[in-house]
């Protein structure tokens, strides 16, 4: 006997399935799924556990890497080693980035009414704990959507675009792959102090550009600047307007015969640097945090120039982990501190 076709609706659900909404299909269709939506249901949730179990694993090897650039810098530093973590960090890439088209597929066959079955995904559905897992972590995943959609909006509300008259300015390359609202909730206990200390709207989150960097240097009291870099140098290599930040060297003054300054450059069109030019600090910065790896090549130069402020490098590649214990803890503690 020919099963019938699946109607539109259980296409649609399976779909769905493959979209996160599984635990959905248990409301709409409970005690009386079609074999059809049932197959889509278990292999969704066995495409579900292996992406979570290659998640868990990339997870794993980014907190081994920070672990060895935190304590074991030479290592990082080894051309050898250094391939072999490349090699890693691309690889985890490209298994999750795989999950993409696998997945795209699978609609596609639930749209088109299809019970084909993933070998893989296929050995998976005949376990059930797989299954339970999958299904409590993509429940979990689907219940944490509005609490994080609140956290965000209320971590954007402590924050405002470059403006002269606030006191923190945490300045990102906004070519690296992180909505401004992802660094608004990482910020948000810095800019409760902040509101703390001096009153709403006392944070700046904003592109790093040139007239955002004056603005900051210019006014604040406290700088963040969110970048990747190298050799004592910060830069936003990803963003439309490519800029290098550094020190000036030890003893230097700038046109007023001041030694609070940095210097600036852009890069062109054709991938030369700009003639540097000088950005003067204002004398109440007193805290300075600086993402960029390697920048602590030049931790002197950095401190002698934004003097007196209390200037935070890293003379190795920094890391996920220094910067969220940075900004849970030790960031808003040192806040309490500026006035």
């Amino acid at each position: 006997m020919i099963a019938p076709a699946p109607n539109l609706a259980d296409r649609l659900l399976s779909a769905g399935c493959y979209m996160g909404g599984a635990p959905f299909t248990r409301g709409f269709r409970a005690g009386s799924a079609s074999a059809f939506l049932q197959h889509h249901f278990s292999q969704a949730l066995a495409g579900f556990f292996l992406m979570v179990i290659v998640f868990a694993g990339a997870c794993a090897w980014e907190g081994v890497e920070c672990l060895i650039a935190i304590k074991f810098p030479r290592l990082e530093a080894d051309r050898g080693l250094g391939f072999i973590f490349s090699a890693l960090d691309y690889l985890e890439f490209f298994l999750l980035l795989a999950f993409l088209p696998l997945f795209a597929m699978l609609v596609g066959l639930a749209l088109s009414g299809s019970t084909w079955k993933v070998p893989l995904l296929s050995r998976l559905t005949r376990k059930r704990w797989p299954l339970r897992v999958a299904f409590i972590l993509n429940s979990s995943a689907l219940l944490a959507i509005p609490f994080i959609a609140i956290f965000a909006f209320w971590s954007l509300s402590l924050t405002q675009r470059s403006s002269e008259d606030a006191k923190v300015y945490f300045l990102y390359d906004d070519g690296i792959p992180v909505p401004r609202w992802g660094y608004a909730m990482g910020l948000s206990r810095l800019a409760l102090q902040a509101q703390r200390n001096w009153g709403k709207q006392s944070t700046v989150l904003d592109r790093l550009t040139k007239e955002t960097l004056r603005t900051a240097l210019g006014s604040g009291k406290v700088l963040i600047l969110a970048t990747h870099g190298e050799d004592g140098y910060a830069a936003t290599y990803y963003a439309p307007e490519v800029l290098g930040i550094w020190p000036a060297d030890s003893g230097a003054m700038d046109g007023t015969a001041s030694p609070r300054f940095l210097r600036l450059s852009v890069r062109g069109a054709d991938n030369k640097w700009s003639k540097s030019e000088n950005v003067g600090v204002n004398s109440q910065l007193q805290l300075a945090y600086i993402f960029a790896c390697h920048a602590g090549k030049r931790s002197a130069q950095w401190q002698e120039h934004l003097a007196p402020a209390r200037v935070v490098t890293y003379n190795r590649f920094s890391t996920v982990w220094d910067h969220a214990v940075w900004f849970a803890f030790t960031g808003p503690s040192e806040l309490k501190q500026v006035r």
